[in-house]
């Protein structure tokens, strides 16, 4: 069965987490990725100095499906390397601090005219026209910037998340944006740039800050609690902790008679969201009361029942462990030299006509392992593929 994207070359000069994880979509769509390393380190996640064998896991889990050929984009010859490989390339994918693809003489506006067919994919932290464009920009660094720091945390204490929710946001964006091109090439016959910034990722994330703050009123951090909805929070289980959220009245009249406290549905103090939040602290000892003495998973089964929004609160090696993880295919069986078994990240995009479980999976990479035979498929000889190495080009 044929994918999506067979027969669309991706030529990948990402690098962390946002273009990888862009392209790792696209290689699960079809798609030929191409990935251009430096020679001997290879790009940042790698991390060369971590044992075993100079892979880092996080590569590891963003690179499976691609092939990884080794230039040295500072060298003339190594840009010259990256034009031909554009000449039978669809689209172009790259997330370095603005101004450095320039340097390389391969910016958009330097080689748009002769390639005018090319998707020259651009990720950014901050837009290519803004004040911070040369500013070096992470998910933790866009978190604070965007505003998210701000809102998460406690009454007395922002804090960061350790998810890198904006990075992969900013991926699954380019991967749309890259879509859209395509058919947009396919009516017109012509590429064009698509840049997506980290910081216009982040700003609808935050809808529920944005609209309040948009009508004057000020956000206020309440931890695992809701401004909109009483009660709501993380309550002990007698193995663990569970999240439940009352997001309608209907859930909270069916929680407390779960909880055999329907006296509470008339009390005047807890008619409605509002007034229930005023007493948060007394509605939240009574949810524990309740809860503490019951197993985690058990009161899921219960409150799914009963139709209230509720959550277990697992830790990541219980997702890990989870067999609808590998179900789902959201973690993939792997393997690679230096460490044996792996496993590599899928895609959450799941479609009825083209599964990814259909392509075989092909292990993630080692540093340059594809360079000779991507560079022999456009003409690079053997004599002058041995000059390049020896001179440090690839």
């Amino acid at each position: 069965m044929s994918l999506p994207l067979d027969g669309i070359r991706v030529i990948d000069l990402g690098q962390v987490y946002a273009a990888p994880y862009c392209t790792l979509q696209l290689a699960a769509m079809g798609a030929d990725i191409v990935k251009i390393e430096p020679p001997i380190t290879g790009e940042v996640l790698r991390r060369p100095e971590l044992p075993p064998g100079g892979a880092g896991y996080s590569f590891l889990m963003l690179n499976a499906n691609k092939r990884s050929v080794t230039i040295n984009l500072k060298d003339r010859r190594g840009q010259e390397i990256v034009l031909k490989l554009l000449e039978d390339a669809d689209v172009m994918v790259e997330n370095y601090l603005d101004g450095v693809m320039e340097s390389f003489g391969l910016g958009y506006d330097q080689i748009a005219a002769r390639f005018p067919r090319l998707i020259y994919a651009s990720g950014k932290g901050y837009g290519s026209d803004s004040r911070y464009a040369k500013l070096g920009s992470m998910d933790n660094t866009i978190q604070a910037s965007s505003g998210f720091i701000s809102i998460t945390g406690f009454p007395d204490r922002p804090v960061k998340t350790s998810a890198t929710f904006i990075d992969m946001g900013t991926g699954s964006h380019m991967v749309s944006g890259i879509l859209a091109a395509l058919i947009h090439r396919g009516k017109t016959g012509k590429g064009q740039h698509v840049e997506v910034a980290m910081l216009d990722v982040a700003i609808p994330a935050l809808t529920s800050a944005v609209a309040p703050a948009l009508q004057g009123m000020k956000f206020k951090r309440l931890g695992n609690r809701h401004w909109g909805a009483c009660p709501t929070n993380i309550y002990p289980a007698s193995d663990g902790e569970i999240l439940i959220f009352c997001l309608t009245e209907a859930h909270w009249r069916t929680l407390a008679k779960l909880m055999g406290r329907e006296d509470l549905i008339a009390d005047p103090r807890c008619k409605n969201h509002g007034a229930r939040l005023k007493i948060a602290d007394e509605l939240d000892a009574l949810v524990a009361e309740w809860t503490i003495a019951q197993p985690r998973d058990a009161m899921v089964e219960g409150l799914i029942e009963a139709g209230i929004p509720c959550a277990p609160v697992r830790t990541v090696e219980e997702v890990i462990a989870d067999p609808e993880t590998a179900k789902r295919r959201m973690l993939i069986d792997s393997d690679y030299p230096t460490r044996g078994k792996i496993r590599v990240a899928g895609t959450p995009i799941k479609m009825s006509a083209a599964s990814d479980s259909d392509r075989p999976m092909r292990r993630p990479p080692e540093l340059g392992e594809h360079t000779a035979e991507v560079l022999v498929s456009i003409g690079i000889g053997a004599d002058e593929l041995g000059r390049l190495k020896r001179d440090g080009v690839v």
